[in-house]
């Protein structure tokens, strides 16, 4: 096409011309494409949602759809201001006009003039297909499509359609089931504005509204009983909004550059809603008016009831066991909630305790629902938490249940039950639920055990065996006198454990205080004997007023020192414990008040040798997860000679296999712990990869000894690159003379 090109002196002959002509503005324009004086279609309105920003824009002019290469002329006489050709933004600004996605004419300069429907201001830009005229200058743009004034003629007989109505409580992505709604409601609705025949392409007929609003009328329609102001017209474009407005105007989930959803109950710059609340409840219909710029209308009557707010949640449900099932499987069960308007659960997982996801809903898990079983195995730990929900129209959810873990696979040396004895919320620990057998499984899992996880309630109901596993590591917190430590059934069943040979972790603030009478006064002559024969402990005093605890030169923690009770809740009385009957002191507060006792030996009128751990404190409140794992490594050793972490007592044990332990933590950011186990001087080789089979690091090339041995990967690659979420594997083997080689790999994953 040949550009008609204005010699710069014409344009100034021009000017002089004109005169203060052409300062007058104009107020409808021919179209900037051909043919000038005829209706053109528009792919793009004024004002209608943009997602082609981060968080969302106005579009601030018309886009009239041309091919690509077509000559674009000013729609009025002007100077030509501004221009670039950089990007698909090009474009040319002639005085308050824009003229966008264009190549510039490279015969025009700055300060040139330009004539309507006569100079040719540029081309437009290969695959754009269409010009972004702008009306007005940044910040103070106008519609260009009004009656009467900007572009002319512009026929559009096609109305707008609204294409649903939804109902959502304000300032959530909460939406109301059905049309029953109670409290603040926000009204989100979805307009199409056609500006083209109904065979046209859809980016013709999916544009955005000129003017929208909301009635609240009588049952029958008959009466309008609200109303906002205006008439009830929220929002209507004649000029475009500060873009810091576009999420109040458009309800943002929903909105994209194709798809205009607006929030009409808001006002154009701040947030309102219809409050229900203000009518009397009952029936009432929503009514829906949208205009486009030519008087086409379309009106939506949506029937509606509105109750009073149920804001009620249900109780949190309570746990009863997540366990390793007989198949290899996982299996979490709970009490019932017994609210009248129960709809169900939401169940949740995380292997951190920190990032949570949900695993099944109420749709899932019904009102009846009370186990849920996996068939995945795992080789690893995980942890479930549980909530509630009613079936109010914005359903309301509980707070969380405890967390319980569980680790199940064939890869550990032995199994151990956790007994979640701390259902207290009256003391140190104030929350309705506790993440405590996380903190337990998180320090028993690198010493290739794993664990099952029940509630102190199952023991006493005889739901499980303490003698199905290997050791039992009971968590009271600082549960006391209110809640009771051990309940007269659970003492049977521990009893009856311990003379059975069993291996017993215990540890708490309160337990010998409310087992003897010396100590709450409430205690019966059976809990002072189960005190001071299966716990093998006296009551000596009810608060150390000390949070440090040392080793000294004997017992399990030989020169360890360590402080507890101030996270993740504040302990405010340990126990003094006076070891009984051939139990030792092996932790003491400032080195003489006993803090903790070891046994090894036999119960009441048990002959089988069992082993008991008594912590006067909680493990949970042990401060730093390594020192919470160099505690745990004691306990293995005491109990089984395990050890996967090395400590100053016992610095590389020999264990008795190859073993690649889980590591810790996982999933982890930005650094985790690797541990494994050389039963014999080994070539040892530990190499992280990522899933297509690619080395990223060498982390162990070399020839090591018998014993248990740890090793830190930062996240980053042999080059010390950082690298990207997702899973990595970690490859170990050994290779030793006379034995067969060993390799093992485990899944890292990597969390940003």
């Amino acid at each position: 096409m040949k550009l008609n090109l204005p010699l710069s002196f014409l344009g100034v002959l021009g000017l002089l011309l004109l005169g203060t002509t052409f300062q007058m503005a104009q107020t409808q324009w021919p179209w900037p494409v051909t043919p000038f004086n005829q209706s053109q279609e528009i792919t793009g309105n004024f004002c209608e949602y943009r997602d082609t920003s981060p968080g969302g824009h106005f579009h601030n002019g018309t886009d009239i759809p041309k091919p690509d290469g077509s000559a674009v002329y000013p729609v009025k006489d002007g100077v030509l201001t501004a221009k670039s050709s950089v990007g698909s933004n090009a474009y040319v600004r002639v005085n308050d006009i824009a003229y966008v996605h264009i190549f510039p004419n490279p015969a025009l300069s700055i300060g040139d003039s330009v004539f309507a429907s006569q100079t040719i201001l540029g081309t437009i830009l290969s695959g754009l297909g269409h010009v972004h005229l702008t009306n007005g200058y940044p910040g103070a743009e106008k519609n260009s499509m009004l009656p009467n004034s900007g572009l002319t003629p512009l026929n559009d007989p096609w109305p707008p359609v609204i294409r649903y109505v939804q109902f959502y409580l304000n300032n959530t992505n909460s939406m109301f089931p059905g049309n029953e709604l109670s409290s603040k409601v926000d009204i989100v609705v979805k307009v199409d504005e056609a500006n083209a025949p109904p065979t046209s392409p859809l980016s013709r007929r999916n544009n955005g509204t000129y003017k929208i609003g909301y009635k609240i009328l009588s049952a029958d329609s008959s009466t309008v009983v609200y109303q906002p102001p205006n008439g009830g017209v929220r929002f209507q474009f004649n000029v475009k909004p500060n873009d810091n407005y576009v999420n109040t105007v458009y309800f943002q989930d929903q909105s994209t550059t194709s798809s205009h959803v607006y929030q009409v109950t808001n006002n154009i710059s701040s947030d309102n809603y219809w409050d229900t609340a203000t009518l009397p409840y009952g029936d009432y219909v929503v009514m829906i008016f949208t205009e486009d710029t030519r008087s086409n209308t379309d009106t939506a009557w949506v029937p509606v009831t509105t109750i009073e707010a149920d804001n009620v949640a249900p109780v949190a449900p309570e746990l009863v066991y997540f366990k390793e099932t007989d198949t290899g499987g996982m299996q979490l069960s709970w009490l019932a909630n017994n609210e009248a308007d129960l709809a169900g659960y939401r169940l949740y997982f995380s292997f951190d305790n920190a990032l949570w996801s949900l695993l099944r809903d109420e749709d899932a898990l019904s009102a009846s629902a009370q186990t849920f079983t996996l068939s995945q195995l795992l080789n690893q730990d995980v942890y479930f938490r549980l909530s509630a929900v009613d079936n109010a129209p914005l359903p309301n959810e509980s707070e969380f249940s405890d967390v319980y873990g569980m680790s199940n696979g064939s890869s550990f040396l032995k199994k151990v039950l956790i007994v979640d004895g701390f259902d207290r919320t009256g003391g140190g620990w104030s929350a309705p639920g506790h993440y405590f057998a996380f903190t337990h499984g998180r320090a028993i899992l690198p010493h290739q055990v794993s664990f099952d996880t029940y509630a102190n309630e199952a023991v006493s109901d005889s739901l499980v065996n303490l003698s199905d596993y290997d050791a039992v590591f009971w968590i009271l917190g600082d549960e006391s006198v209110s809640s009771e430590t051990f309940s007269a059934a659970e003492q049977a069943q521990v009893q009856a454990y311990l003379e059975n040979g069993g291996y017993l972790f215990l540890s708490g603030s309160e337990i010998a205080y409310d087992l003897d009478p010396d100590g709450s006064g409430s205690a019966s002559p059976e809990d002072e004997q189960f005190l001071h024969d299966y716990l093998k402990a006296d009551f000596a005093a009810d608060n150390s007023q000390l949070y440090s605890v040392s080793g000294g030169n004997s017992g399990i923690f030989y020169d360890m020192n360590f402080d507890f009770g101030a996270l993740p809740y504040p302990v405010a009385s340990p126990d003094v414990l006076t070891p009984l009957a051939g139990a030792q002191a092996c932790l003491s507060y400032n080195g003489s008040p006993t803090a903790a006792i070891q046994y090894e030996g036999t119960f009441g009128s048990g002959t089988i040798p069992g082993k008991l751990l008594y912590l006067a404190f909680p493990f949970e409140t042990i401060e730093g997860e390594l020192t919470r794992h160099r505690v745990m490594a004691r306990v293995f050793n005491f109990f089984f000679g395990l050890t996967a972490i090395s400590d100053d007592a016992n610095p590389n044990p020999v264990p008795a296999q190859f073993a690649l332990l889980p590591n810790y933590p996982n999933p982890f950011n930005p650094e985790t712990v690797i541990s494994y186990q050389l039963p014999v001087f080994s070539e040892v080789d530990v190499t992280v990869y990522n899933l297509l089979g690619e080395k990223v690091v060498t982390l162990v090339a070399e020839r090591q000894s018998a014993g248990s041995y740890q090793v830190l990967w930062n996240g980053r690659s042999r080059n010390g690159a950082a690298l990207a979420s997702g899973v990595y594997l970690a490859r170990f083997s050994a290779v030793a003379e006379g034995r067969q080689p060993y390799q093992a790999t485990r899944k890292l994953l990597l969390v940003k």
